[in-house]
Protein backbone atom coordinates (compact mmCIF):
# COMPACT_ATOMS: atom_id res chain seq x y z
CA UNK A 1 0.00 0.00 0.00
CA UNK A 2 1.28 3.46 -0.87
CA UNK A 3 1.72 5.51 2.29
CA UNK A 4 1.47 9.27 2.70
CA UNK A 5 5.19 9.28 3.49
CA UNK A 6 5.89 7.48 0.25
CA UNK A 7 3.79 9.96 -1.69
CA UNK A 8 5.51 12.94 -0.09
CA UNK A 9 8.94 11.40 -0.69
CA UNK A 10 8.07 10.99 -4.35
CA UNK A 11 7.12 14.67 -4.57
CA UNK A 12 10.35 15.63 -2.80
CA UNK A 13 12.42 13.68 -5.24
CA UNK A 14 10.78 15.62 -8.03
CA UNK A 15 10.57 19.21 -6.62
CA UNK A 16 12.36 21.08 -4.52
CA UNK A 17 -3.97 29.77 11.30
CA UNK A 18 -4.77 33.19 10.97
CA UNK A 19 -7.34 33.85 8.26
CA UNK A 20 -6.65 37.36 6.99
CA UNK A 21 -9.21 38.98 4.74
CA UNK A 22 -7.77 40.96 1.85
CA UNK A 23 -8.92 43.30 -0.86
CA UNK A 24 -8.35 42.78 -4.55
CA UNK A 25 -6.10 45.41 -6.10
CA UNK A 26 -4.47 45.44 -9.50
CA UNK A 27 -6.05 42.29 -10.87
CA UNK A 28 -7.31 41.77 -14.39
CA UNK A 29 -10.97 41.18 -15.16
CA UNK A 30 -12.34 38.30 -17.20
CA UNK A 31 -15.88 38.16 -18.56
CA UNK A 32 -17.62 35.17 -17.00
CA UNK A 33 -21.16 33.72 -17.11
CA UNK A 34 -23.94 35.13 -14.93
CA UNK A 35 -22.67 35.40 -11.39
CA UNK A 36 -23.72 32.79 -8.86
CA UNK A 37 -23.39 33.78 -5.23
CA UNK A 38 -24.37 37.45 -5.46
CA UNK A 39 -27.13 38.81 -3.28
CA UNK A 40 -30.06 39.51 -5.59
CA UNK A 41 -33.72 39.97 -4.72
CA UNK A 42 -35.35 37.02 -2.98
CA UNK A 43 -32.16 34.93 -3.11
CA UNK A 44 -30.72 36.90 -0.19
CA UNK A 45 -33.79 36.08 1.84
CA UNK A 46 -33.50 32.37 1.02
CA UNK A 47 -29.79 32.13 1.80
CA UNK A 48 -27.75 33.93 4.47
CA UNK A 49 -25.48 36.81 3.66
CA UNK A 50 -21.84 35.76 3.51
CA UNK A 51 -21.04 38.47 6.04
CA UNK A 52 -23.12 36.54 8.60
CA UNK A 53 -21.35 33.17 8.25
CA UNK A 54 -17.91 33.87 6.72
CA UNK A 55 -14.81 35.26 8.47
CA UNK A 56 -15.16 38.99 9.14
CA UNK A 57 -12.87 41.28 7.22
CA UNK A 58 -12.11 43.57 10.15
CA UNK A 59 -10.14 41.10 12.27
CA UNK A 60 -8.11 37.89 11.87
CA UNK A 61 -9.49 34.47 12.69
CA UNK A 62 -6.97 32.21 14.40
CA UNK A 63 -6.68 28.53 13.51
CA UNK A 64 -4.24 26.74 15.84
CA UNK A 65 -2.65 23.61 14.38
CA UNK A 66 -0.04 21.49 16.14
CA UNK A 67 0.78 24.16 18.69
CA UNK A 68 1.27 26.94 16.14
CA UNK A 69 -1.05 29.43 14.48
CA UNK A 70 -1.27 29.12 10.72
CA UNK A 71 -2.71 31.79 8.50
CA UNK A 72 -4.42 32.14 5.18
CA UNK A 73 -5.65 34.98 3.04
CA UNK A 74 -9.41 34.82 2.56
CA UNK A 75 -11.36 37.08 0.23
CA UNK A 76 -15.16 37.17 0.53
CA UNK A 77 -16.88 38.79 -2.48
CA UNK A 78 -18.91 41.90 -1.83
CA UNK A 79 -22.69 41.49 -1.55
CA UNK A 80 -22.43 37.68 -1.62
CA UNK A 81 -24.79 35.07 -0.25
CA UNK A 82 -23.65 31.82 1.32
CA UNK A 83 -22.71 29.08 0.88
CA UNK A 84 -20.19 30.29 -1.69
CA UNK A 85 -18.24 28.50 -4.40
CA UNK A 86 -14.55 28.74 -3.55
CA UNK A 87 -11.07 28.41 -5.01
CA UNK A 88 -8.05 27.37 -2.96
CA UNK A 89 -4.90 29.05 -4.30
CA UNK A 90 -1.46 27.77 -3.21
CA UNK A 91 1.60 29.97 -3.66
CA UNK A 92 5.06 28.80 -4.69
CA UNK A 93 8.35 28.63 -2.79
CA UNK A 94 9.44 31.80 -0.94
CA UNK A 95 6.19 33.59 -1.81
CA UNK A 96 3.46 35.27 0.21
CA UNK A 97 -0.21 34.35 -0.06
CA UNK A 98 -1.47 37.94 0.16
CA UNK A 99 0.76 38.99 -2.73
CA UNK A 100 0.01 35.92 -4.84
CA UNK A 101 -3.78 36.30 -4.76
CA UNK A 102 -3.37 39.77 -6.27
CA UNK A 103 -0.47 39.22 -8.70
CA UNK A 104 -2.11 36.04 -10.05
CA UNK A 105 -5.19 38.03 -11.02
CA UNK A 106 -7.39 35.47 -9.24
CA UNK A 107 -8.63 37.77 -6.50
CA UNK A 108 -10.19 40.38 -8.79
CA UNK A 109 -11.78 37.76 -11.04
CA UNK A 110 -13.20 35.79 -8.12
CA UNK A 111 -14.69 38.92 -6.57
CA UNK A 112 -16.32 39.73 -9.90
CA UNK A 113 -17.70 36.19 -10.18
CA UNK A 114 -18.98 35.87 -6.61
CA UNK A 115 -16.39 33.21 -5.70
CA UNK A 116 -14.45 33.08 -2.44
CA UNK A 117 -10.64 32.88 -2.51
CA UNK A 118 -8.80 30.84 0.13
CA UNK A 119 -5.00 31.17 0.00
CA UNK A 120 -3.09 29.28 2.71
CA UNK A 121 0.30 30.63 3.73
CA UNK A 122 3.32 28.32 3.78
CA UNK A 123 5.65 28.07 6.77
CA UNK A 124 9.26 29.02 7.33
CA UNK A 125 11.66 31.64 6.04
CA UNK A 126 11.68 31.42 3.09
CA UNK A 127 8.10 30.16 3.16
CA UNK A 128 7.16 26.82 1.68
CA UNK A 129 5.40 23.50 2.08
CA UNK A 130 6.91 20.90 4.39
CA UNK A 131 7.45 17.84 2.23
CA UNK A 132 10.18 16.55 4.57
CA UNK A 133 7.51 16.16 7.27
CA UNK A 134 5.20 14.36 4.83
CA UNK A 135 3.05 17.52 4.51
CA UNK A 136 1.40 16.46 7.78
CA UNK A 137 1.23 19.94 9.31
CA UNK A 138 0.16 21.54 6.02
CA UNK A 139 -2.49 18.86 5.48
CA UNK A 140 -3.88 19.31 9.00
CA UNK A 141 -3.93 23.08 8.60
CA UNK A 142 -5.77 23.14 5.29
CA UNK A 143 -8.17 20.38 6.34
CA UNK A 144 -9.12 22.27 9.49
CA UNK A 145 -9.43 25.53 7.59
CA UNK A 146 -11.74 24.10 4.92
CA UNK A 147 -13.81 22.17 7.46
CA UNK A 148 -14.39 25.30 9.52
CA UNK A 149 -15.54 27.25 6.46
CA UNK A 150 -17.85 24.42 5.38
CA UNK A 151 -19.29 23.82 8.86
CA UNK A 152 -20.06 27.53 9.30
CA UNK A 153 -22.05 27.52 6.04
CA UNK A 154 -19.61 29.94 4.40
CA UNK A 155 -18.56 27.76 1.45
CA UNK A 156 -20.31 25.04 -0.52
CA UNK A 157 -18.42 21.75 -0.11
CA UNK A 158 -19.59 20.67 -3.57
CA UNK A 159 -18.20 23.74 -5.38
CA UNK A 160 -14.50 23.98 -4.55
CA UNK A 161 -11.50 23.92 -6.91
CA UNK A 162 -7.80 24.03 -6.01
CA UNK A 163 -4.80 25.40 -7.88
CA UNK A 164 -1.11 25.72 -7.16
CA UNK A 165 2.01 27.22 -8.69
CA UNK A 166 5.47 25.58 -8.73
CA UNK A 167 6.14 24.14 -5.24
CA UNK A 168 2.54 25.06 -4.43
CA UNK A 169 1.49 22.87 -7.34
CA UNK A 170 3.24 19.91 -5.72
CA UNK A 171 1.37 20.49 -2.45
CA UNK A 172 -1.92 21.04 -4.30
CA UNK A 173 -1.39 17.72 -6.09
CA UNK A 174 -0.67 15.96 -2.81
CA UNK A 175 -3.63 17.47 -0.95
CA UNK A 176 -6.00 17.01 -3.87
CA UNK A 177 -5.00 13.37 -4.25
CA UNK A 178 -5.26 12.76 -0.49
CA UNK A 179 -8.76 14.32 -0.48
CA UNK A 180 -10.11 13.80 -4.02
CA UNK A 181 -13.76 14.19 -3.00
CA UNK A 182 -13.15 17.74 -1.78
CA UNK A 183 -12.47 19.27 -5.20
CA UNK A 184 -14.19 19.64 -8.55
CA UNK A 185 -10.79 20.15 -10.17
CA UNK A 186 -7.08 20.60 -9.61
CA UNK A 187 -5.16 23.17 -11.66
CA UNK A 188 -1.42 22.49 -11.41
CA UNK A 189 1.03 24.97 -12.92
CA UNK A 190 4.79 24.78 -13.40
CA UNK A 191 5.43 21.93 -10.99
CA UNK A 192 3.91 18.52 -11.70
CA UNK A 193 4.90 15.60 -9.45
CA UNK A 194 4.56 11.98 -10.57
CA UNK A 195 1.00 10.58 -10.49
CA UNK A 196 0.13 10.12 -6.80
CA UNK A 197 -3.68 9.82 -6.73
CA UNK A 198 -4.11 6.37 -5.20
CA UNK A 199 -7.64 7.18 -3.97
CA UNK A 200 -9.00 8.52 -7.25
CA UNK A 201 -8.10 11.45 -9.50
CA UNK A 202 -10.17 14.66 -9.57
CA UNK A 203 -10.57 16.60 -12.81
CA UNK A 204 -7.03 17.69 -13.63
CA UNK A 205 -5.74 20.65 -15.66
CA UNK A 206 -1.96 20.92 -15.99
CA UNK A 207 -0.48 24.14 -17.38
CA UNK A 208 3.19 24.69 -18.15
CA UNK A 209 5.27 27.26 -19.98
CA UNK A 210 7.25 25.71 -22.83
CA UNK A 211 10.06 28.18 -22.05
CA UNK A 212 10.10 27.50 -18.29
CA UNK A 213 13.78 27.63 -17.17
CA UNK A 214 13.06 26.51 -13.58
CA UNK A 215 11.06 23.34 -14.20
CA UNK A 216 11.92 22.55 -17.85
CA UNK A 217 9.02 21.51 -20.05
CA UNK A 218 11.20 18.90 -21.75
CA UNK A 219 12.45 17.42 -18.49
CA UNK A 220 16.06 16.53 -17.77
CA UNK A 221 18.36 16.82 -14.78
CA UNK A 222 17.57 19.43 -12.17
CA UNK A 223 19.03 20.45 -8.84
CA UNK A 224 16.68 20.04 -5.85
CA UNK A 225 18.51 21.22 -2.76
CA UNK A 226 21.73 19.21 -2.57
CA UNK A 227 20.45 16.47 -4.86
CA UNK A 228 20.12 16.10 -8.61
CA UNK A 229 16.94 14.54 -9.94
CA UNK A 230 15.89 13.54 -13.43
CA UNK A 231 12.54 14.94 -14.50
CA UNK A 232 10.34 13.38 -17.14
CA UNK A 233 9.04 15.74 -19.78
CA UNK A 234 5.75 17.40 -18.86
CA UNK A 235 3.79 15.59 -21.63
CA UNK A 236 5.14 12.22 -20.43
CA UNK A 237 4.25 13.04 -16.84
CA UNK A 238 0.70 14.07 -17.73
CA UNK A 239 0.31 10.88 -19.78
CA UNK A 240 1.16 8.91 -16.65
CA UNK A 241 -1.49 10.83 -14.70
CA UNK A 242 -4.00 10.03 -17.44
CA UNK A 243 -3.02 6.36 -17.32
CA UNK A 244 -3.48 6.26 -13.56
CA UNK A 245 -6.88 7.94 -13.92
CA UNK A 246 -8.02 5.26 -16.37
CA UNK A 247 -8.44 7.65 -19.30
CA UNK A 248 -9.04 6.66 -22.91
CA UNK A 249 -5.83 5.96 -24.79
CA UNK A 250 -6.01 8.64 -27.49
CA UNK A 251 -6.33 12.26 -26.32
CA UNK A 252 -7.78 15.09 -28.39
CA UNK A 253 -5.33 17.85 -29.34
CA UNK A 254 -6.18 21.41 -30.30
CA UNK A 255 -3.95 24.42 -30.91
CA UNK A 256 -5.29 27.87 -30.10
CA UNK A 257 -3.61 30.38 -32.42
CA UNK A 258 -1.77 33.38 -31.09
CA UNK A 259 -3.69 36.63 -31.15
CA UNK A 260 -2.86 39.55 -33.42
CA UNK A 261 -1.22 41.44 -30.56
CA UNK A 262 2.07 39.78 -29.49
CA UNK A 263 1.13 40.61 -25.90
CA UNK A 264 -1.88 38.31 -26.14
CA UNK A 265 0.31 35.24 -25.80
CA UNK A 266 0.12 31.78 -27.31
CA UNK A 267 -0.18 29.58 -29.13
CA UNK A 268 -1.61 27.20 -26.55
CA UNK A 269 -1.60 23.50 -27.32
CA UNK A 270 -4.43 21.83 -25.39
CA UNK A 271 -4.37 18.05 -24.99
CA UNK A 272 -7.36 16.43 -23.28
CA UNK A 273 -7.90 12.84 -22.19
CA UNK A 274 -11.55 11.83 -21.81
CA UNK A 275 -13.48 8.87 -20.44
CA UNK A 276 -11.36 8.79 -17.28
CA UNK A 277 -12.90 6.81 -14.44
CA UNK A 278 -10.74 8.41 -11.78
CA UNK A 279 -8.36 5.53 -11.10
CA UNK A 280 -8.33 2.59 -8.72
CA UNK A 281 -9.70 4.63 -5.85
CA UNK A 282 -12.86 5.45 -7.76
CA UNK A 283 -14.99 2.50 -8.92
CA UNK A 284 -15.56 2.54 -12.68
CA UNK A 285 -18.69 4.33 -13.73
CA UNK A 286 -19.27 6.26 -10.49
CA UNK A 287 -17.40 9.39 -11.49
CA UNK A 288 -16.09 10.49 -14.87
CA UNK A 289 -13.24 12.98 -14.94
CA UNK A 290 -10.90 14.51 -17.50
CA UNK A 291 -7.16 15.12 -17.59
CA UNK A 292 -5.70 17.93 -19.69
CA UNK A 293 -2.41 19.63 -20.50
CA UNK A 294 -2.04 23.20 -21.74
CA UNK A 295 1.42 23.80 -23.22
CA UNK A 296 2.00 27.57 -23.28
CA UNK A 297 4.41 28.68 -26.00
CA UNK A 298 6.55 31.66 -25.08
CA UNK A 299 5.64 31.44 -21.38
CA UNK A 300 8.14 31.07 -18.56
CA UNK A 301 7.88 30.11 -14.87
CA UNK A 302 4.84 32.16 -13.84
CA UNK A 303 1.15 31.72 -13.10
CA UNK A 304 -0.85 31.90 -16.37
CA UNK A 305 -3.00 34.99 -16.26
CA UNK A 306 -0.75 36.75 -13.76
CA UNK A 307 -0.37 40.51 -13.85
CA UNK A 308 3.12 41.18 -15.24
CA UNK A 309 5.03 44.46 -15.49
CA UNK A 310 5.66 43.87 -19.19
CA UNK A 311 2.01 43.17 -19.89
CA UNK A 312 2.92 39.80 -21.43
CA UNK A 313 0.20 37.16 -21.56
CA UNK A 314 0.32 33.38 -21.37
CA UNK A 315 -2.60 32.93 -23.76
CA UNK A 316 -4.50 31.16 -20.97
CA UNK A 317 -5.83 32.30 -17.60
CA UNK A 318 -5.63 29.66 -14.85
CA UNK A 319 -7.69 31.78 -12.46
CA UNK A 320 -10.57 31.74 -14.93
CA UNK A 321 -10.26 27.94 -15.21
CA UNK A 322 -10.41 27.59 -11.41
CA UNK A 323 -13.44 29.84 -11.10
CA UNK A 324 -15.38 28.00 -13.81
CA UNK A 325 -14.55 24.66 -12.17
CA UNK A 326 -15.67 25.88 -8.77
CA UNK A 327 -18.94 27.30 -10.07
CA UNK A 328 -19.95 24.62 -12.56
CA UNK A 329 -18.43 21.45 -11.11
CA UNK A 330 -15.82 20.88 -13.84
CA UNK A 331 -13.16 22.79 -15.76
CA UNK A 332 -14.01 24.05 -19.26
CA UNK A 333 -13.70 21.51 -22.08
CA UNK A 334 -11.14 23.76 -23.76
CA UNK A 335 -9.59 26.28 -21.34
CA UNK A 336 -7.71 28.02 -24.16
CA UNK A 337 -11.06 28.96 -25.73
CA UNK A 338 -12.96 29.65 -22.50
CA UNK A 339 -10.17 31.50 -20.67
CA UNK A 340 -7.82 33.23 -23.16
Amino acid sequence: MTTRLGIAATVMRTFAAVIVATSCVGGRSTELPEQAGRATGTRLGARPSATDVCPPEDRPVEVPVGGVTRRAVVRVPDDAVAPLPAVVLVHGFAAQADEFVVSSGVCAQADEAGVMVIAPQGRGDPSGWDVLADFDADDAFLTQLLDSLIDSGCIDRHRVAMGGHSAGSAFAAFFGCAHPDRFNALVLNAGLPPPICVRGTPNLVVTHGVDDPVVPYGGGEQRVGDATVKLDSVPDSVQRWADQAGCAADPAVKVASKGADPGEGGPVTWTRWRGCVGGDGNPAGTRRVSVGLAALAGWSHAWPGSVTESGASSGLDDGCVLIIAARTGAPPVNPADACP
